[in-house]
């Protein structure tokens, strides 16, 4: 009996012993991820190598110039490779100095030539690029990278054997070597920088905002945002990670965990029911910035913003037509200021037996308010899904306004208004139980 007793005592140590080994490797192994942030090497400010030209235009008073970087030199199996990223400089033919405006597209998108002229036509320096991992490799010839060995989409939501091999590095790395090479341009003034991009160019705005915002003025995202774990799509992907490798992987891609870094003007433009990135995880993000952030929720869209100044607006120049009157304001000092609304306050009535939420606030703008309203919806029911109801405000006094909506349980409303230009902006969602 005390033959089997230590030997059921010695497995039992051999256990431990292996979790204990087991689980100080896996701390190790994380650690010697997390130990140095793999974008340090690359904070250089310094513009990336021109590998090649191919050429430049003139025309309607825009020039345009066309290039090839060098983004990054990496050895793998196969031995030393390079990441190459094509680009287009836009900017007016009139000598002068201009503001400058990076342009970060979609996924399976490519550098938008198109939309940078039509920046540099209304006095901006413009530079767009192939994002590589996020651009589609059919449209991207001049571009190379270990991205364009792998299928769409692949190799996103890896950091193994490091986060170097996750597609999107390549992404945000040459994203920030673009923001570099703008930089340098002759025309461009240096301290009147903007950023936007669009869905994972959103995403991307973010990063860049976060690893280099003391080059950047002011920022627009359009949907995309940081704080993957919080509520996207993407929150299958990661899960999908190994725990140890999933957070190295939030810890440095995640555009959220950089939002701390943001101390200049930024904004988002967002969807309720986006299918990939949704309201929790856009203000979370807002939350992080330590500067002045701003906002508006689209309800009931989907990678749309069906509002005044949205993308349905005609002879827009970005993908929303507000986004001009945003980078006229903070990079050419022109204008007035995007509406902010404050002073919010709520309050349960009654009324004939039926039970209200009263709310109240206030429109700090020197721009008259053309419509106000509150949208609200059972939160019972996933983000993509929600229907949202929309009930006007009236106004008060000047800037002042007040709505009443039927109260439910688990309700969340927010705020809506656009003014005269036409702009909107949002408050945060709250929630009511």
């Amino acid at each position: 009996m005390n033959i089997l007793n230590n030997m059921v005592i010695q497995v039992w140590f051999f256990k431990k012993k292996s979790v204990l080994v087991l689980s100080f490797f896996l701390l190790f192994f994380t650690y010697k991820l997390q130990a140095t942030d793999p974008f340090l090497p690359y904070l250089t400010e310094r513009a990336p190598l021109i590998i090649r030209e191919l050429g430049e235009s003139v025309q309607d008073g825009v020039k345009t110039r066309e290039m090839v970087f060098l983004s990054r030199v990496y050895e793998d199996i196969q031995g030393i490779d390079s990441v190459l990223t094509y680009a287009i400089v836009a900017c007016p033919v009139k000598e002068g100095k201009y503001p400058g405006l990076l342009l970060l597209h979609g996924g399976g998108g490519c550098a938008e030539a198109e939309k940078a002229r039509r920046w540099a036509a209304l006095g901006y320096v413009v530079l767009s690029l192939d994002e590589p991992g996020v651009a589609n490799s059919e449209k991207t010839p001049h571009s190379k990278g270990r991205w364009k060995n792998v299928e769409y989409g692949e190799n996103r939501f890896i950091a193994l054997p490091d986060i170097t091999h996750s597609t999107i590095f390549d992404a945000v790395l040459s994203s920030l070597q673009g923001l570099y090479l703008l930089r340098e341009q002759p025309d461009v003034i240096r301290d009147k920088i903007g950023i936007t991009g669009i869905s994972w160019g959103g995403y991307l705005t973010t990063m860049v905002s976060g690893l280099a915002n003391s080059m950047i003025a002011a920022s627009f995202s359009v949907y995309g945002c940081g704080f993957y774990d919080k509520g996207t799509v993407f929150m299958k992907m990661l899960l999908n990670m190994q725990p140890e490798e999933r957070l190295v992987w939030l810890n440095y891609l995640d555009a959220g965990r950089r939002m701390r870094e943001v101390k200049t003007p930024f904004f988002i433009a967002a969807a309720t029911n986006d299918n990939w990135f949704y309201p929790p995880a856009v203000m979370e993000t807002l939350n992080a910035a330590q500067g002045y952030t701003n906002h508006l929720f689209a309800a009931n869209a989907n990678h749309q913003i069906p509002l005044p100044g949205g993308t349905g607006e005609n002879q827009k120049t970005g993908w929303l037509k507000m986004e001009q009157t945003f980078f006229d304001y903070y990079l050419k000092d022109m204008g007035d200021g995007l509406p902010v609304i404050t002073d919010i306050k709520h309050e349960i009535i009654k009324k004939k037996d039926t039970v209200f939420l009263k709310i109240r606030f206030k429109v700090k703008s020197s721009i008259p308010v053309a419509k106000a309203h509150i949208n609200f919806s059972n939160r019972d029911q996933d983000w993509t899904k929600r229907k949202w109801n929309e009930i006007p405000a009236s106004s008060k006094r000047k800037n002042r306004f007040e709505a009443f909506i039927p109260l439910e349980e688990k309700t969340d409303w927010f705020i809506t208004i656009s003014d005269t230009r036409p702009v909107t902006v949002s408050s945060i969602i709250i929630s009511y139980l």
